[in-house]
């Protein structure tokens, strides 16, 4: 079972990481009135946040909030926040050429 909670953990991770370079990613193209790209970013990123959100909402309703599952899986959300968006800052400066 603990295996099983790591790689849920990771696909959270991972999955709120790429949500978060695409969202950034997005609002620099929108900043930049590039609504087509922006668009594109923005549907990836939706897609990303459906899986994230489902494997923690599973968590809570059936582990509970204080369930060291969904505990685990939002320390690595959050931690996945942070770094996602600070991934898509850099990503973000060097498809607008800004590096």
């Amino acid at each position: 079972m603990h295996s099983n909670l790591g790689k849920v953990a990771l696909l959270a991770f991972v999955t709120m990481c790429v949500q978060d370079i695409l969202a950034t990613c997005m609002v620099i193209f929108e900043s930049r009135l590039d609504a087509p790209i922006a668009g594109m970013f923005d549907v990836a990123s939706w897609i990303a946040t459906l899986i994230c959100s489902a494997l923690a909402i599973e968590s809570i309703i059936t582990s509970g909030w204080k369930s060291k599952r969904s505990l685990t899986i939002i320390v690595a959300v959050s931690a996945a926040n942070f770094i996602g968006t600070y991934g898509g800052v850099a990503i973000g400066s060097l498809l607008t050429h800004h590096g």
